[in-house]
Formats: C-alpha cells, sequence, structure tokens
C-alpha cells in the first residue's frame, strides 16, 4: 500500500521542524520531527523501546522523551553522541554556566594536519584557550559527575562560533570554503573580532538556553536511553559501527533514515568539530572509511529483483567505483537489517529514489523486497514529497560529475512480522 502524504501537514503537533531542540546544531541531512513523530505515534506506545542505527543529530531520541518511548541510538560519529545528548538534556542551565576564560593558562590545539588552512593565526591561537577552557574545566568536571550532557550542551555556543571564525563557510552542512568564508574572515581581521565572537557566543548562548527550555515545556519522561558512538578515551579511537553490530535487547519499533547512496556528507562535515574533540588525521581517516558507502562491508545474500536488476543498468556504465559503492551501500543496510531481524517487531525506514547516473534507485522498494524474503510483512509506504534540500547543494553532483538533481520524494518504509 502506498500513500501519498505530508508529513508537515498530516502531524499538527509539531509546530516546525526546528520546534524545542530540534535543529539546535546544524546536521547535512535532519531527520523531521513530523517523521519521527508520526511513527512513534503510530507504531508503537509509551514503554516501547524505539531504535535508531543512523541517529544523526539524535532527532529519534528527542521524539522518545517527550512520548515516553525507551530509545537506543547509534551512529558511527562521535558527533552524534555530543548532539542527541546535547538535544535531550533537560536539567537545569544557567548563563553562568556558560562562562568561558581565555586567560586560565589551558589550551587546547587540534592535532590534524590540516588545521591551519580553516584558520588564520590569531583565530586559532584565541580559540586554542577557549577550547582549552572546555576541555579541562568544564567536560572534565562535569564528565567526573556523570553529567557528560550538561557539558555539551555548553559545548553547542563554542562550536558555533569556531565555525564562524574559520575560513568554513557556515552556511553550509559541510567543511566548505568558500568565497563567502574568505570575504567574512578578510573582514572580521580588519576589525574588533574578539568583539564580535564574544556578541555571537551569548547570542547563541541565549538561543541554546531558550531552545533547552522550550524542551522542558514539553515535560521530557525520564526514559531508559542508550547511546553508542565512536568515542576517544585516552588518545585511543574506539569505532562503533553500526552495521557490524546486533543490538542485545527487544525493539519495538526500529525508525530510521539510514545514509543516502552516495551521500558524501557526515564525517566530513563534522572534521572541524572533531578535530576541536581531539580526533587526529588518522582517528578522521579511520572513521570516514567505515562510512557507508565507503566501507566493506560483510556479505550479504541480497534477496531483490529489483536491487539485481538495477544493477545490470549499472554495470552497463562499466564504471566499477560507481558499482563498488552500489554493492557495499545495500550489503551494508540490508546486512544490518537481516542480521537484526529476530529482535525487532516493525521498522519505519525513511529513504528516497536517490539517482545513480540518469537512473533513479527504488531504495525503498529494494528493502521491502529483501525482508520480504525473510517472511516480513509490508504494511505501508509514505510518500513524501520534500519541501526544502537537506543535504549540500551543488550544481554539479561531486561523486558523478554531471548536472547535479536532488531526490524528489522521501518513502517512509513500514514493515512488519
Amino acid at each position: 500500500m502506498a500513500l501519498e502524504v505530508s508529513f508537515r501537514q498530516l502531524v499538527k503537533s509539531v509546530p516546525s521542524t526546528t520546534y524545542a531542540t530540534h535543529g539546535l546544531y546544524m546536521h547535512p541531512a535532519k531527520f523531521i520531527p513530523h517523521v519521527v513523530r508520526f511513527a512513534l505515534e503510530k507504531y508503537s506506545k509509551e514503554g516501547d523501546t524505539v531504535f535508531d542505527p543512523f541517529a544523526g543529530h539524535g532527532t529519534v531520541g528527542i521524539e522518545a522523551k517527550i512520548l515516553n518511548r525507551n530509545a537506543v541510538l547509534w551512529d558511527l560519529n562521535p558527533m552524534s553522541r555530543v548532539l542527541a545528548l546535547a538535544s535531550m538534556y533537560d536539567g537545569e542551565l544557567r548563563k553562568s554556566d556558560f562562562i568561558l576564560k581565555d586567560d586560565s593558562g589551558c589550551e587546547f590545539v587540534p592535532s590534524w594536519s590540516n588545521i591551519d588552512y580553516w584558520y588564520p593565526e590569531e583565530f586559532l591561537n584565541y580559540l586554542s584557550k577557549l577550547w582549552g577552557f572546555w576541555h579541562y574545566n568544564i567536560y572534565e568536571r562535569y564528565k567526573d559527575r556523570n553529567l557528560e550532557a550538561k557539558a555539551f550542551v555548553l559545548s553547542i555556543p563554542l562550536f558555533k562560533i569556531t565555525r564562524y571564525f574559520s575560513w568554513a563557510d557556515e552556511k553550509i552542512a559541510k567543511t566548505y570554503r568558500s568565497k563567502y568564508a574568505k570575504r567574512k574572515v578578510e573582514s572580521l581581521l580588519k576589525g574588533n573580532w574578539k568583539a564580535v565572537l564574544w556578541n555571537m557566543y551569548w547570542k547563541n548562548v541565549n538561543v541554546v538556553i531558550r531552545k533547552v527550555s522550550e524542551f522542558k515545556r514539553y515535560r521530557p519522561h525520564k526514559i531508559d536511553v542508550v547511546i553508542k558512538t565512536s568515542w576517544k578515551n585516552n588518545d585511543k579511537l574506539a569505532i562503533f559501527d553500526s552495521i557490524v553490530n546486533k543490538v542485545d535487547r527487544h525493539i519495538d519499533l526500529l525508525i530510521t533514515s539510514p545514509p543516502y547512496l552516495q551521500a558524501q556528507e557526515y564525517i566530513r562535515s563534522f572534521k572541524l568539530e572533531l578535530a576541536w574533540l581531539g580526533y587526529n588525521d588518522r582517528d578522521l581517516r579511520e572513521l570516514s572509511s567505515r562510512e557507508i558507502p565507503y566501507n566493506n562491508p560483510p556479505e550479504t545474500n541480497i534477496r531483490s529483483n529489483t536491487y539485481w536488476s538495477v544493477r545490470e543498468i549499472i554495470e552497463g556504465y562499466n564504471n566499477k567505483k560507481l558499482l563498488k559503492l552500489y554493492d557495499a551501500y545495500f550489503k551494508s543496510i540490508l546486512g544490518f537489517f537481516e542480521r537484526n531481524q529476530d529482535v525487532v517487531d516493525t521498522m519505519a525506514i525513511f529513504v528516497g529514489p536517490v539517482k545513480v547516473r540518469t537512473l533513479r534507485v527504488p531504495i525503498d522498494e529494494i528493502i521491502r523486497e529483501h525482508m520480504e524474503a525473510h517472511g516480513w510483512r509490508h504494511v505501508a509506504t509514505y510518500i513524501d514529497t520534500i519541501k526544502s534540500r537537506r543535504l549540500f547543494e551543488s550544481r554539479i553532483n561531486p561523486a558523478t560529475g554531471i548536472l547535479d538533481e536532488r531526490t524528489p520524494t522521501e518513502h517512509l518504509l513500514v514493515i512488519t512480522k
């Protein structure tokens, strides 16, 4: 059953895509809360456990707290831990909590070889003092008190000025050095940039406090939340890759929007943020190599006629790299759903028919066919027209070198046992 819907019109209880702590920080491909609210209300009940293996900004966690569902959130990207915990924070928050000092004697300089490419020396030196204070006087203190979420909330305004005072274009959810960013930095260097920095910092503090207060007005529940991402402890990177893991509890509803085929956005989008969190060149390379579809997933016997017919067309392009990406993508996500099917009752998967060259790939149909071959039943596919572009927008697709055309619709595929 295919149904054309507008989730923004259908779910009136969600006032906007950025209400409460949604949109607390930029993300290249946010799950709109309307879709999550719809799926949680229709396919789960209070006290159930919902699971997002590609958690991103933490949208499922925010909605789960509002609707009283327990949540399991996974992601390869360490920034998902920061954003999810910050977005679900419902404790006390005062303006004085956000005080940073530039004369504490603590400095934190990212050990990323490209850092000088993104910052003029003046900005890098000053930001190193502010991040030194955050690392050694905020994060360490709150972590020891089991208040890591609060430390991450306090990092959001600092992340925002750190991206603004760089050669990166803060208007784009991608680490991108634009002509606008060049003019911006040159203009800042000619004026009283420290005054601008602090004015911007405190404005962002006010925004964070307002958004957390709005979230609290929805009376978020005290739920059981499990967050697993890659993370770095004692200078050692521990990779957490959703694709090769299996969830260890019963899941009433898996609700997720997996990475899109050829979506070259996630780790690369957050390289600046990850560098300031302490991730070095080797860490970033290792994380990037695990991203779908550039990873090396376990073998999966794909049971979908549509997959094989599309693959035959792509094979005709005589582009081995493109074919490898296609195979890796579906082996990754289908293998994951297959490995975890025994502990999941219902799956709600939000994907779009993305383009490979001139061919649209019906991802939801391929997932449906594969899971039906494993005994799952198709409940419905809700087709929503995309109102705004979420990913980095360019005239030419960097992966294909041809004229870009974004996905016109997104589909919520619902299947059950």
